[in-house]
This record gives C-alpha cells, sequence and structure tokens, in this order.
C-alpha cells in the first residue's frame, strides 16, 4: 500500500463513500508502525511563556 493510500483524509473519504470497509482501515492500521519513540515533545505552554507578543520582525 502506498502512502498515499494511508492518507488519513482519502481513509475517511473512501470509508464513508463505501469503497473501502472499516475492516480494511483497521487491517491497514494494524500494519503502520509504532514511531512515538522518533517524536519530538515540546511544551506549548513554556513556548507560549517565553513570547512577549511582540513580532520578532517589528521593531
Amino acid at each position: 500500500m502506498d502512502d498515499l493510500q494511508k492518507d488519513t483524509r482519502l481513509l475517511r473519504r473512501n470509508l464513508a463513500k463505501g469503497f473501502i470497509s472499516q475492516d480494511a482501515v483497521d487491517e491497514m492500521l494494524k500494519t503502520l508502525p509504532d514511531v512515538a519513540d522518533h517524536a519530538e515533545w515540546i511544551d506549548i505552554e513554556d513556548d507560549l511563556d517565553d513570547d512577549d507578543g511582540a513580532d520578532a520582525d517589528e521593531d
């Protein structure tokens, strides 16, 4: 299965139109690797606290 067939927007559309079954989607999801260990976590609250509200490009 190519990457385009794994696109969640296309999966939802094709599922809604009856082009694929929920079972087919579930089986495809089982084949996806768990890449959570490669994720970079950020703290949005910390980033917002560091922002003084001014745009760095404006003087």
